[in-house]
């Protein structure tokens, strides 16, 4: 070929023969290159040749001809439908030619490179054109002109059928032929056109599309050899040249520029000039002007026709569309990988020319005006393209397949992915598509199974809410008895619906037509009866023992029933507003529901350890009197049930020995809290206490404006210049109705007006906003109270050595003892304080009080802040190894009745008392160095108990709960440490560690 004709004329000037000289030639060369081969030179000539000079050409001198005895051919290839290049053993004929090229003046010899066998094993003749070119062309104008089928023609060598065949398909793609090879009336314009069938399809796509002036060029340039010449000794300045042209995305935009250029110059240039810029171009004149001819020709022809030129100039898209009409075999989608190969038509693979413009940026789809196989397959003559494209134009050729047939609930149809390909070539990778008018059948089933059976579909229908809310009754009533043998299964159903709904309808708008057609007597054809969907019938009190709403002080909220062990939300769900939480109690969540509250019991019992479980057998009767007996509480079930117990059997259960924890969820209340509004989620759990401890504390208390418009709210405070405040409320609260508790809330400088979700949180809050509030008021005189305060240096001085409390309290022993006189003097009911004058009667009454109590207050503080200064002291003296345990339980003792806040913290009823602790512990430890042993035994008598208690009150403070049953062994334990170690001192009531284990039996601890 042509490139090794220049490899090896390169190799061979290398060794600088003196006498010869090496001459290339080939058909694309320039003529003035050519012709070198007749110039004398003085030199001998070594002309390195194709087959062009086999019978074209004869060449004077020629004394010698080397015969490799092979030439490259062309051929069409029936299987990969593209057009080859392969080099082929020259057959006989063709070396006798080629022997004929010498001694046409003398005497001339021929060397072949190859034996007398292999030339006798050749063909006798190259086979004719006929038989190795595609047929398109020759088919298409035999038919149109009346010869018949091309198959039954007499030729003289006939070609294979397989090349007829590809020349049929290839009138196919080109809509020349139908599906019956006879001519269609664009195959009838297409055979008037002198060109190639591709080439005049993409004319006619052209005058109908309005780009018809720019593809004449193209189509012209198609037609004629490529004017652009290459040089072997000047190939850079050659590309160079052409470079300019050059077009990223499209050779064929390179050709309008290049005959922009030619015209442009062709107007102004005679004619020696034109062809001097030609060759300065790297142009060959004599291919420029026949381009230019063809042009002028085809476009001659087609005015003829009726088609006219576009007047605007055309855009990429429209010149691109015109081309892909007669390439669409040519179409290339880049691979994936670092190949840089296409996948063409039927799985061929070619790469791009490395002479195109889109060498170096390779696009992802593209279409090539031809196709060639030399040493491998390369695309000429390309552009890049969109693969949307391709499907408008080739739509007799693409093929469609579907999968992933599907249910959607929203647009009420089946829907599947839709694949488009053409020649293999996947044009559209995947599309959704409405597959009801593809396969009625199938989507008739996944209509039924999917949209009816399973109810994804949304329709006004009449027979579709009656069904709904049929079935999820159903479903509820599984939910609640906890089976799965209520409701009929999905087969059932979808035969009901198999059954009455006819063939044809696969969509929701097809199924509401045929619905509003039918005869009034046959209006409920599709509504479903309860024997339709029910399997069995439970026998169970569902609206009793499972109930669909709690009433929680006229707020109603829902229940939710699933069954599905293992899932979060298994069981019972109440929806809870956060407006409302802080009204929830243990004892109501913990009681469930009726319908559950037996089997709850029941488990219970069996999950208490064996010593214990054994005292109540058989369970589930002592379960069945439990919760006959269980009376309407706020109190944890297991506390209930400990007390009724003890009742029954005279058994004590103590309250560590239940285990509710370990109960399966769906005997544990799930509740999902929600914001204010019921919109949104806040949290989900089955612990109430952790619920409360995270939420409540920090949103029970909501201001006015968003709550009840009749109460307005009167902003920050200093006095009670407002109207009164109602005891409740009743909110909005999203859909709800929800109970709230206003209530006065301390700011520190004033206070405001809250709305509180709890009444016992709203109380808490109240007392403190009175006492800010009387304390604003009464600051005059409070201010020359605080100065009649004895030895306020040695009361803080001591106040400041105390521990700090569990809880945040005051800074200044005088701050902490005026919050306990104003609360003393003032507050003895302070919820029943709603209005200005209960709150000026209160102050009229306390304000007498005040300052007594105020000097009392303080007496009492310096009387046990001294005394517990002392004894601090004196147990920090206490050196002895021996001693360390009482010392370290003294201690303790010391810093949980005396620390900063224990005058607010502490009832006044048991204020009285701590002098009497602060003495016993003085007393024991006086006695401490000679009744050690005493000691010790003293301690280990209390012992358990004491931990006992401190376990259950460490607990309680986990979970930020009030239990004033631990409050009142607490201070049962501090009498029992006064009669065990200080006896002298006496206690108010006979106490001892039985007496106290009876009454925390009694308490149900």
């Amino acid at each position: 070929g042509e490139r090794e004709i220049r490899e090896t004329a390169e190799t061979l000037r290398k060794h600088k023969m003196l006498h010869s000289e090496v001459i290339p030639l080939y058909a694309r060369l320039s003529p003035a290159e050519q012709a070198r081969v007749f110039a004398p030179s003085g030199r001998r000539h070594i002309v390195l040749a194709t087959n062009v000079a086999e019978t074209s050409l004869t060449v004077p001198g020629i004394r010698y001809v080397i015969d490799a005895g092979f030439a490259r051919i062309s051929r069409y290839s029936a299987r990969s439908k593209i057009q080859r290049l392969p080099v082929e053993r020259v057959a006989q004929a063709s070396a006798e030619q080629r022997k004929g090229r010498c001694g046409r003046v003398a005497d001339g010899i021929c060397i072949r490179l190859y034996d007398e066998d292999d030339f006798n094993a050749r063909a006798p003749f190259t086979e004719p054109e006929i038989q190795r070119t595609n047929l398109a062309a020759v088919i298409l104008q035999m038919a149109t002109l009346g010869f018949g089928d091309i198959s039954r023609f007499p030729f003289v060598d006939p070609p294979d059928q397989r090349l007829v065949r590809d020349g049929y398909k290839l009138l196919e793609e080109l809509h020349a032929v139908d599906t019956k090879h006879k001519v269609t009336r664009l195959g009838r314009a297409l055979a008037r056109l002198p060109v190639d069938p591709r080439i005049g399809r993409m004319l006619l796509a052209a005058a109908e599309t309005g780009c018809l002036r720019e593809l004449v060029i193209i189509a012209a340039a198609l037609s004629v050899q490529d004017p652009r010449e290459r040089p072997v000794e000047k190939r850079q300045e050659a590309d160079e040249a052409h470079a300019q042209f050059a077009d990223e995305r499209s050779d064929f935009l390179a050709w309008l520029r290049l005959w922009q250029f030619l015209e442009d110059n062709r107007r102004h240039l005679t004619r020696r000039k034109f062809e001097r810029l030609c060759k300065l171009h790297f142009l060959s004149p004599s291919r420029v002007r026949e381009w230019h001819d063809v042009q002028v020709q085809l476009r001659i022809q087609l005015h003829e026709l009726g088609y006219h030129d576009n007047e605007q100039e055309a855009d990429y898209a429209t010149i691109h569309q015109a081309l892909l009409t007669g390439l669409l075999s040519h179409v290339g989608l880049r691979t994936q990988g670092n190949t840089r190969d296409y996948l063409g038509a039927r799985n061929r693979h070619f790469f791009v020319f490395p002479g195109s413009g889109l060498f170096a940026k390779q696009p992802k789809w593209l279409v090539a005006a031809e196709l060639v196989e030399t040493t491998r397959l390369y695309g000429r003559g390309l552009a890049a393209i969109e693969p949307e494209w391709i499907e408008p134009l080739a739509g007799h050729l693409v093929k469609h397949s579907y999968s992933s047939p599907r249910w959607q609930g929203r647009a009420g149809q089946v829907a599947a992915d839709e694949k488009v390909t053409l020649y293999g070539l996947p044009v559209v990778p995947r599309r959704k598509v409405n597959y009801g008018p593809i396969d009625p059948e199938v989507s008739r089933d996944i209509f039924l199974r999917f949209g009816l059976t399973e109810g994804d579909m949304n329709t006004r229908a009449p027979f579709w809410r009656h069904n709904r809310q049929l079935i999820n009754e159903l479903h509820d009533l599984e939910a609640k008895s906890r089976r799965r043998d209520i409701l009929v299964d999905e087969e059932t159903i979808y035969g009901f619906y198999a059954k009455r709904v006819p063939p044809g309808i696969y969509s929701v708008t097809q199924l509401e037509t045929w619905l509003r057609k039918l005869p009034p007597s046959q209006a409920k054809v599709l509504h479903m009866r309860r024997e339709d969907l029910l399997r069995a019938d439970p026998a169970l009190d569902w609206h009793g023992g499972f109930p669909d709403r709690l009433d929680l002080n006229g707020t109603r909220l829902p229940y939710r029933y699933r069954f599905a062990p293992g899932e979060p939300d298994d069981g019972v769900t109440l929806q809870v507003p956060v407006t409302v939480l802080g009204q929830l109690s243990p004892g109501l969540v913990d009681r469930l529901v009726p319908g559950l509250l037996q089997e709850k019991i029941t488990q219970l019992l069996k999950g208490l350890p064996k010593t214990l479980r054994r005292q109540f057998v058989p369970v589930p009767e002592y379960a069945e009197r439990c919760l006959r007996a269980l009376p309407a509480s706020d109190e944890p079930l297991v506390q209930t049930l400990g007390s009724l117990l003890k009742d029954m059997t005279g058994v004590h259960v103590p309250e560590d020995a239940w285990q509710p924890g370990a109960l399966p969820d769906h005997l544990r209340l799930r509740i999902r809290l929600m914001d204010p509004g019921g919109r949104q989620e806040l949290a989900v759990s089955r612990d109430l206490l952790a619920l409360q401890r995270d939420y409540s504390g920090k949103q029970h208390a909501r201001s006015l404006d968003q709550t009840d418009r009749r109460v307005n709210d009167p902003g920050p405070m200093t006095d009670w210049d407002f109207g009164p405040l109602a005891p409740e409320l009743l909110q909005r609260s999203g859909k709800m109705q929800v109970r709230g508790f206003p209530a006065l809330v301390d700011q520190g400088e004033h206070v405001v007006v809250r709305v509180f979700d709890g009444i016992e949180v709203a109380r808490r809050a109240h007392r403190l906003g009175l006492r800010r509030l009387l304390l604003l008021r009464e600051s005059k005189a409070l201010r020359n109270l605080k100065k009649n305060i004895p030895d306020l240096r040695g009361l803080r001085l001591h106040y400041a050595g105390l521990p700090d409390a569990a809880t945040d309290t005051h800074a200044d022993i005088v701050d902490e003892l005026v919050a306990v006189a104003v609360d003393r003097a003032f507050l003895e009911d302070a919820w029943s304080i709603r209005d200005r004058d209960a709150f000026e009667r209160c102050r009229e009454r306390g304000r007498p009080r005040l300052g007594p109590l105020l000097l009392e207050l303080a007496k009492q503080a310096t009387v046990m802040l001294t005394e517990a200064h002392r004894l601090r002291a004196d147990l920090a003296r206490v050196t002895q190894p021996n001693w360390q345990d009482a010392v370290a339980d003294m201690r303790q003792q010391l810093d949980g009745l005396v620390y900063r806040g224990f005058l607010e913290q502490t009832d006044a009823d048991r204020l009285a008392h701590l002098p009497r602790y602060l003495k016993a512990l003085s007393l024991r430890l006086e006695k401490l160095p000679g009744a050690a042993a005493r000691d010790r035994q003293c301690m280990q008598e209390m012992a358990e108990l004491q931990q006992q208690w401190a376990a259950r009150d460490r607990q309680r403070r986990a979970q930020s709960s009030i239990d004033p049953r631990l409050d009142e062994i607490r201070w049962m334990l501090e009498e029992l440490r006064v009669s065990l170690f200080a006896q002298a001192l006496k206690t108010p009531q006979p106490v001892s560690v039985k007496r106290i284990r009876k009454r925390w039996e009694s308490l149900g601890l």
